[in-house]
């Protein structure tokens, strides 16, 4: 296993932050080359999908390589071969809070996965300590660390709230590092109603939230109609990008700071505020490369992309590298003198608010009622009346997409039945997805009324 001394990976961390662009684009590359080599001596699958590259091989010299071809390979893609996608999958899928390390090493969670088959990621000591010290040094920039220590003040989740969904086991570890004070913290589920939320919350009255951005903004709606009262300090935000303007409306509506990270289960924290609203992208750790609708690179820098290929430099145990992804962004380009880390723009995971039955709701919760649906390989939530949702999906050739379509809006009826709504009408359609325009990504809600 990879390891890492922890006062070393702060010191790392903060070598980046006081670098130049052209300095951390050298240690970019030699990192690179590091975790190419070790890949190679170590997993079967990229020793063989590297067979082949010249001596002075060069990032754009590497295959990309996407979720189903290394779900396909697991065994051979991990670099330890006692890791066995069997014993990762019951590890992480069990109703445990011990705090145990999978193999006594490891953390393991998984992506959401709309496929029914997620992907288990395992992470090594040193890829968490790395980006341990990211949230810690860049993500944290200004604000109060000791806001989150549940040992010294209340701390509140309002998350995807089941077992290995990778907020609720980040959640779960910090809760049990500390016994005696568990009941400190609190996770919610965003499957519940916004009535059921927003009681919790002012009866657990937290100092400290994490949320989803489409969560932030649904709070502060309730805010604004005098509904929530709790004492926040601050807002830490995952998962979705909180545009600019949504950044200020939650920080004016509390009076607090709020921190946004772009992050995810396969590549970990890519980029996060800082010193304001704009997402900085953690460059000399993880590499994000803009490329059109063929995955090759985009022509002008200044253009959105149609997807990115991301490398984790940090992980060793289970390597991802160019690994594509549909996210659009746009990354600023800076000199090399420049300190400050490039500013990078997202379009997509960016969820927001929408009104069902005179009820406000989040779309990350109805969204995550469509996670673990069998066969589903992509889904939207399209409004079709005041009172009515109507779902579209894609579903994998193996499945009858009528059926899959009718389990789905099933589920998202309980899940609204759940949430206060048992009067909302759910339907669906077997209709192409409607696409955008720019990347042709899929808006998880559509309002067509």
């Amino acid at each position: 296993m990879k390891t890492i001394d922890a006062k070393l990976a702060a010191e790392l961390v903060k070598e980046g932050s006081e670098a130049t662009h052209g300095r951390r684009m050298e240690l970019r590359n030699e990192r690179l080359h590091q975790l190419v080599n070790y890949a190679k001596a170590h997993s079967p699958y990229l020793n063989e999908l590297y067979r082949g590259l010249p001596d002075d091989w060069q990032l754009s010299d590497l295959p990309v390589t996407e979720k189903g071809d290394l779900m396909e390979h697991y065994e051979n893609w991990v670099t330890n071969p006692a890791i066995r996608l069997k014993d990762v999958e019951s590890f992480c899928d069990r109703d445990s809070t011990d705090g145990s390390l999978f193999l006594d090493q490891y953390t393991v969670l998984h992506t959401s996965g709309t496929t029914g088959k997620p992907l288990y990621m395992v992470r090594d000591d040193h890829r968490n300590k790395i980006h341990g010290q990211l949230i810690a040094q860049r993500l944290l920039k200004g604000a109060d660390p000791a806001l989150m220590d549940h040992t010294k003040h209340k701390i509140a989740a309002v998350i995807y709230a089941v077992h290995g969904s990778s907020s609720y086991e980040s959640f779960l570890r910090q809760q049990r590092s500390a016994p005696g004070f568990e009941d400190q913290m609190i996770a919610i589920n965003i499957m519940e109603s916004t009535d059921a939320i927003v009681e919790k919350l002012n009866e657990f009255q937290p100092e400290m939230v994490s949320a989803y951005g489409s969560v932030l903004l649904l709070l502060a709606q309730e805010k604004l109609k005098g509904n929530l009262n709790i004492p926040v300090k601050l807002f830490a935000n995952s998962a979705e990008a909180l545009s600019p303007e949504n950044h200020k409306l939650v920080e004016e509506t509390f009076g607090c700071m709020v921190k946004n990270n772009y992050c995810m289960t396969e590549g970990g924290e890519i980029a996060m505020t800082q010193d304001g609203p704009e997402l900085l992208l953690n460059e000399d750790f993880i590499i994000i490369e803009p490329v059109d609708e063929n995955k090759n690179p985009v022509n002008n820098k200044n253009d959105f992309s149609e997807g990115i290929l991301v490398t984790d430099l940090t992980n060793f145990v289970q390597p991802i590298i160019r690994y594509y992804v549909s996210d659009v962004v746009r990354i600023e380009q800076i000199p090399d003198d420049q300190v400050r880390m490039p500013v990078l723009e997202i379009r997509g995971r960016t969820n927001s608010v929408f009104t069902l039955c005179n009820k406000t709701l989040s779309t990350s919760g109805i969204t995550a009622t469509a996670e673990f649906i069998e066969g589903l390989l992509d889904f939207q939530f399209t409004q079709i009346a005041d009172d009515e949702i109507r779902v579209r999906g894609v579903t994998s050739k193996t499945f009858d997409h009528e059926k899959t379509m009718e389990h789905l809006a099933e589920e998202l009826k309980k899940t609204l039945y759940k949430s206060g709504l048992p009067e909302a009408k759910v339907s669906y359609s077997l209709e192409p997805l409607i696409k955008k325009e720019r990347g042709g990504k899929t808006p998880r809600y559509i309002d067509l009324r």
